[in-house]
């Protein structure tokens, strides 16, 4: 903890100490999993979690041909839409990833201004 921190939690009552306690809590992640797929965004969320499945075997399925192709135009294509396939499951991940983080940021700054609104109220 910092000193900062310390300071807070003598300005606050013991109630609203244990608010900010339930609010800091650290999440796992299937806690930080649950928040992505509720709120605002959860239909995109849905279904981006979908075409990464999708998209993941869509690189198997091609992979597999990539590998049983008779021909080398053949092979190159069947590799590039194996590449391709596992790129966009990439990219969709890496989205998914940036929005778990957007949520835990988020919601250390409202527990930020939970303690500045509790300690603004006991210095007024």
């Amino acid at each position: 903890m910092t000193q900062l921190d310390d300071a807070i939690r003598e300005a606050l009552s013991s109630d609203e100490a244990k608010r900010l306690d339930a609010l800091a809590a650290p999440q796992g992640m299937w806690g930080l999993l649950g928040n992505v797929l509720q709120g605002r965004m959860a239909g995109w969320m849905w279904l981006s979690g979908f075409m990464q499945f999708v998209m993941f075997g869509a690189a198997l399925w091609a992979g597999w041909h990539f590998f049983h192709a008779e021909t080398g135009r053949n092979m190159a294509l069947w590799g590039f839409g194996a590449g391709f396939f596992a790129y966009a499951m990439g990219m969709l991940k890496m989205w998914f990833l940036a929005q778990m983080d957007k949520h835990e940021i988020l919601r250390e700054l409202k527990r930020l201004e939970l303690q500045l609104a509790m300690v603004a109220k006991k210095v007024v």
